[in-house]
C-alpha cells in the first residue's frame, strides 16, 4: 500500500526522470550509429560533408568546421562563429578560400580550392590552420578535396604540398635577392612625384652599406622596382638601369610623374 500510494503522488517526477533517461540513451546511440568504426581510420575520425554540415549550432548544437581539410569544434568562439555572427559562413564546412579572399558568399564547388592562390595566401591559410590548432579542439579530418573516405590524402593535397615546397623555394630566394637588391624607400607627392632614397636599412634589409638607387626589370613583371644597388660591387647586369636625371652616386632619386 505505501509503494503504491508513493507511485502515485510522485507519477509525474518518475515519468521525468524516465523520459530523461531515454532522451539521453538515445543521443548517445545517436552519435555512436552517427560515426560508424567505418569512419575512424587509425583513431582519427573522418567526416563526411553531409555529417559536418550538421554541427552547425541547429541541427547539432556543436559548432564545427574545416581549414585545409582539418577539422575543428569552434564551439567556444560561438559569438564569432554561431547563427548571425560575422564568421557564420564557415561552420558546418571546408571554406578555406574565404579566409584569404573575404568571400563570404561563396558556395560553390571551389570554395576549399586553394592551388590556385600565390605563395602569401597559402602562407596565410597555413597560419590560420596552425592558429585554430592552437585555439581549438582538432576533431578529425574531411573526405573531400584533401582526404579520401580512408583519411589518405589526395592527389590534390600532394599537389598542395609540392606547391608549398615551391613557394618555400621561392621566398627562399627572395630573400637571397632582397639582400643583393633591397628594396628602396619611397614616398610621394601630387607635386614633386615620388622619391626613392637607400639607408642601411631601406625595404627593411639590415645591412652595413648605405647603396644607391636603381631601377631593376624582372621578365614577367611590368613595371620595373625600385632597388638599392652597392657600388663598391661590380654588378653587370643588364636588368638594372640608372634613374633619369639622378646623379650617379646619390642616394637618392626624384621620380617624374608622368
Amino acid at each position: 500500500m505505501a509503494l503504491r500510494k508513493y507511485l502515485r503522488h510522485n507519477v509525474k517526477v518518475i515519468i521525468f526522470v524516465f523520459v530523461i533517461i531515454v532522451a539521453v540513451s538515445y543521443r548517445k546511440c545517436r552519435d555512436t550509429n552517427f560515426f560508424s568504426t567505418e569512419n575512424k581510420t587509425n583513431d582519427q575520425l573522418v567526416f563526411s560533408k553531409e555529417q559536418l554540415s550538421q554541427y552547425n549550432g541547429i541541427v547539432n548544437d556543436r559548432l564545427y568546421l574545416a581549414v585545409l581539410g582539418h577539422v575543428f569544434d569552434v564551439t567556444d568562439g560561438a559569438k564569432h562563429y554561431a547563427p548571425g555572427s560575422s564568421y557564420n559562413y564557415f561552420i558546418g564546412k571546408d571554406g578555406s578560400r574565404a579566409l584569404v579572399t573575404g568571400d563570404f558568399k561563396d558556395e560553390s564547388q571551389l570554395k576549399d580550392h586553394v592551388l590556385d592562390l600565390p605563395c602569401n595566401d597559402l602562407s596565410t591559410l597555413l597560419h590560420w590552420r596552425q592558429t585554430y590548432r592552437r585555439k581549438y579542439k582538432f576533431m578529425g579530418i574531411l573526405n573531400g578535396r584533401f582526404y579520401d573516405e580512408h583519411g589518405k590524402e589526395t592527389n590534390y593535397f600532394m599537389e598542395l604540398k609540392s606547391r608549398l615546397k615551391q613557394c618555400k623555394a621561392e621566398k627562399t630566394n627572395m630573400d637571397k635577392e632582397n639582400l643583393k637588391y633591397p628594396p628602396c624607400n619611397i614616398s610621394w607627392n601630387a607635386e614633386e612625384g615620388s622619391r626613392v632614397w637607400c639607408t642601411k636599412s631601406s625595404g627593411g634589409v639590415e645591412r652595413d652599406w648605405v647603396g644607391v638607387p636603381r631601377q631593376i626589370f624582372t621578365p614577367g613583371e611590368e613595371k620595373p622596382r625600385c632597388v638599392c644597388i652597392n657600388l663598391d660591387k661590380q654588378d653587370t647586369s643588364t636588368n638594372i638601369k640608372k634613374y633619369d636625371n639622378c646623379p650617379d652616386a646619390s642616394t637618392t632619386c626624384m621620380v617624374l610623374n608622368t
